[in-house]
């Protein structure tokens, strides 16, 4: 007779409505052969070798005793006679031979069908039990389908199946899942919560729902379940994304799906899933089949501003600047430089020298955080330690190899070629003369005036600064326009011209001491800066009573307020404003007794203040010559609601400004035809932040130019659009780009020959080019590039450029003896009104001693004639 023992499978029907399943302990595992997977659309395979509880089943011999007190679903058929003992046993059922004994102190539901005239001994036994006829088997009464086993062959080998059962992962001790039937195969339930995921052993096989049995001998099964889950999937039209977009869910599950619009698109409409819309979540309280969620999202609408004839134009935008990048950089071998004779606040220079990048401070401000392009992106350089004014040292960027490193200033309002240098005692010998003389400062002097300087600078391009010149000079010009020197160009507000006028880059400024005889608090004067230039090539000074800049001299306290009125006063008549302009006498007191004391602290108006960077920078690039993508950028990556983005030239032009008007906007971008003949100004502007980032944009950058390489000289073609049709021979030579020059006449010789050999003549667009000189006075070279000759002829310089073409050609790198040397200044000259000039051509001028003439000593030396002379300021 065969015996078929069904093993830690089902417990009693109250047990199974239990919502707490236990895990089985564990055991050794055992090598699965004939293993069916069912495969579950719904979740991944689990572990190849998954936990496997198998049981130990061993036959007894005849007479011996088995002891077990911590046995679990563990079955052991018995021999006549033999005797069990399990002080634990929970959920096995032995079929007993006759006249055996079964002890069991803690046994519960478990049924063993005894023979006639057995004892059952149980002391806590919670269900009855009834004896059993000889021969019978013990059928599991919540078993479905299994009224009662076939009887085996007493002559067969008894067959043990150990069934073992696992939900997600977990073993049960007993499961409904599957129920057994009569003929040898089980059966899987249909089940709203549960799916079968795998079940192998006893050489079994799936079919139609059933687990068919073909082994006849001892075997294990292994059935893993898993909870049932039901597919939700996402339909989506335009640019978005729900996530998660295709997920399983288990029945009345609660979960939230996060929508995502992508950038500058808006959610229009969500449904399906028996989902809810909560702000940026889709809510779903419960999920009974498989669903699809459908979502449309559409792009915002792009807002665009059309400016006409313009010169200065404001625009309020909602902004969500991207991060600005922090590289830290460890900074050693720090060596103190000589301070240079000339400076401004953006001479910080990048060198990659023998495998090392080095930094060279030629500046008076002290240097923690610098904004630099890295490799053409704009990122902020964190140095390990302050590098001090007029320092250098070597630059460790840890991992980072850049290969590129120019400095990204965005400080440009006030910061003028400053001169301080070399001092030289011109005015002990005229003491007692009873008049006044004015010499550049020693060094106790010079350190207390670069203070002044580096915090006007820092000031200049405050908030606050730009925010209190305007008010100032609509009140006063509102009440008078003389007061305004009767300023008159609606286009350009007054406020924002002298912005852009005290401003001025490549503005010389010299900076003086009046000694000897008192003549005021301060004397200056200068020419107006070009505001058409790139970089003007104007020049000025401006002196202050030297017991200002004296510490011993305790009347004349130093960083007060009338120190800062004085030297702003003076400046700005280096800047050519006179006493109408309310640049003098008005702002210069204002900037003091406002800006300077509440802006400032006691200690902060002493000393230099660090490099100042922008909260907010601005990011450009330029395409196709008629568009400018401009980008916000922020250390803080935080939002800000009330930026203002203005746009400055002195030159009036068309252009577009096109944003998204919403939050996350990070960019605007201007669209141009004509790019305007002046410098661009564009300036991010909030009442948030300290720091206004000003951008300042050559009209070279705006337009692209031919070029040409030839030797070490790159020559440049300019574009028709940044031509003036009306200069004539002089205004001609102030069109070329910052450091280069026109051509002359034999440097359009080395361009035709070159472009002759390089049969290259028929990439020109023009014939005909007019030069820098000339045969003689009022006549200039034009030059015809024919394809076989070049061909000059005269040009009378009071004539316009009108069709012709101009060619620039890049400086030639200084050598030392040729820089441009501080004025040696004799009695002769010594007065300040002999410091007017007029417009001198791009050039910067010196005084060669015991000549009547001026010279050039930048790059050519070049006699000024009758037509370049001293204008004295009678």
């Amino acid at each position: 007779m065969v015996s078929i023992m069904l093993l830690a499978m089902f417990g009693c029907k109250e047990d199974n409505e239990k919502s707490n399943i236990e895990p089985l302990s564990d055991v050794e595992s055992f090598a699965r052969s004939n293993e069916q997977d069912v495969v579950d659309s719904n979740d991944a395979l689990p572990p190849e070798n998954p936990p496997v509880i198998n049981d130990n089943v061993s036959s007894q011999p005849e007479g011996s005793t088995v002891v077990d007190e911590e046995m679990e679903d563990n079955v052991f058929p018995q021999p006549e006679g033999s005797t069990v003992v399990d002080e634990e046993m929970e959920d096995n059922v032995f079929p007993q031979p006759e006249g055996s004994t079964v002890v069991d102190e803690d046994m519960e539901d478990n049924v063993s069908p005894q023979p006639e005239g057995s004892t059952v001994v149980d002391e806590d036994m919670g269900n009855n039990v009834s004896p059993q006829p000889e021969d019978s088997i013990a059928v599991d009464e919540n078993i479905e389908g299994d009224e009662t086993l076939p009887i085996p062959d007493q002559n067969e080998k008894k067959q043990d199946i150990n069934l073992l059962v696992s939900v997600d992962g977990v073993n049960v001790p007993h499961s409904d899942l599957l129920v057994f039937d009569k003929e040898n195969r089980f059966i899987i339930k249909d089940n709203t919560q549960y799916i079968l995921h795998k079940i192998s052993g006893c050489n079994g096989y799936l079919d139609n729902g059933h687990y068919i049995i073909n082994d006849i001998s001892s075997c294990n099964i292994n059935a893993e379940f898993k909870t049932k889950k039901y597919h939700v999937t996402s339909k989506i039209e335009g640019d978005g994304e729900l996530l998660p977009s295709d997920f399983h869910i288990e029945k009345d599950k609660k979960t939230n799906v996060t929508i995502s619009p992508s950038k500058f698109n808006k959610l229009i409409s969500i449904k399906g899933c028996n989902g809810e819309l909560k702000g940026e979540l889709y809510a779903i309280d419960s999920v009974n089949n498989d669903c699809e969620i459908e979502a449309l999202f559409e792009k915002e609408p792009l807002t665009s501003i059309k400016y006409e004839n313009v010169k200065y134009t404001e625009t309020n935008l909602l902004v969500s600047p991207k991060k600005t990048p922090i590289i830290d950089a460890v900074i050693s071998n720090i060596e103190s430089n000589q301070p240079s004779n000339k400076f401004n606040f953006t001479d910080i220079y990048f060198n990659y020298i023998d495998g090392y990048w080095h930094i060279d401070n030629k500046t008076s401000l002290p240097l923690k955080m610098l904004s630099v392009k890295f490799d053409g992106n704009i990122v902020l350089i964190q140095l390990s330690q302050q590098l001090p004014p007029y320092s250098s040292g070597i630059l460790d960027f840890y991992s980072v190899s850049p290969a590129d490193i120019k400095l990204e200033s965005q400080t440009k309002m006030f910061n003028p070629q400053m001169i301080m240098g070399p001092y030289q005692d011109l005015c002990s010998e005229k003491e007692g003369d009873g008049t006044a003389c004015y010499s550049l400062p020693d060094e106790v002097e010079r350190k207390i005036i670069e203070v002044y300087l580096a915090n006007m600078h820092l000031l200049a391009n405050t908030f606050n600064y730009t925010k209190e010149k305007d008010d100032f000079f609509e009140r006063r010009c509102s009440l008078n326009n003389e007061q305004c020197d009767n300023y008159s160009d609606d286009l350009l507000p007054i406020s924002q011209r002298n912005l852009m006028r005290f401003g001025a880059e490549g503005h010389r400024l010299t900076l003086k001491v009046m000694r000897n005889k008192y003549k005021a608090e301060g004397v200056g004067g200068g020419s107006t800066p070009n505001l058409s230039l790139f970089e003007t090539t104007t020049g000025g000074w401006a002196s202050i009573y030297y017991k200002y800049t004296k510490p011993d001299y305790s009347k004349y306290r130093h960083f007060t307020n009338s120190a800062y009125t004085t030297w702003y006063h003076e400046i700005a008549h280096g800047f050519g404003y006179g006493h109408s302009s309310g640049m003098t006498y008005g702002f210069a007191d204002y900037f003091s007794a406002s800006l300077v004391s509440n802006d400032l602290t006691e200690i902060e108006r002493t000393q230099l203040p660090l490099n100042p960077i922008p909260e907010l920078l601005l990011e450009t690039e330029f395409i196709d010559d008629n568009k400018i993508n401009i980008e916000f950028l922020s250390n803080t990556g935080a939002e800000l609601k009330n930026v203002k983005l203005d746009v400055l030239t002195s030159c009036p032009w068309n252009y577009s400004l096109s944003y998204y008007d919403t939050y996350e906007n990070d960019s605007a971008v201007i669209h141009y035809d004509d790019a305007p003949k002046c410098p661009l100004f564009l300036r991010a502007i909030s009442s948030d932040l300290k720091f206004i980032a000003t951008k300042k944009i050559s009209k070279f950058e705006l337009t692209t130019s031919k070029q040409y390489k030839i030797k070490n000289k790159t020559f440049t073609i300019l574009s028709d659009r940044l031509l003036d049709r009306d200069a004539n021979g002089w205004g001609i030579r102030s069109l070329c780009p910052l450091n280069n020059h026109l051509a002359t006449k034999d440097e359009y010789s080395e361009l035709w020959q070159y472009l002759y050999d390089a049969d290259k003549l028929a990439s020109l667009s023009k014939k005909l080019y007019l030069a820098s000189d000339g045969p003689r006075s009022y006549v200039i070279w034009q030059l015809n590039l024919t394809v076989d000759e070049m061909i000059s002829k005269h040009y009378g310089m009071t004539k316009f450029l009108n069709y012709q073409g101009l060619a620039c050609v890049t400086d030639e790198p200084l050598k030392s003896n040729d820089e441009y040397q501080e004025l040696n200044l004799d009695k002769e000259f010594n007065d300040p009104k002999y410091w007017h000039t007029t417009e001198l051509n791009d050039v910067l001028f010196g005084k060669v001693k015991k000549e009547n003439f001026w010279h050039v000593s930048k790059i050519e030396k070049v006699l000024f004639n009758k037509y370049y002379f001293l204008k004295l300021n009678n």
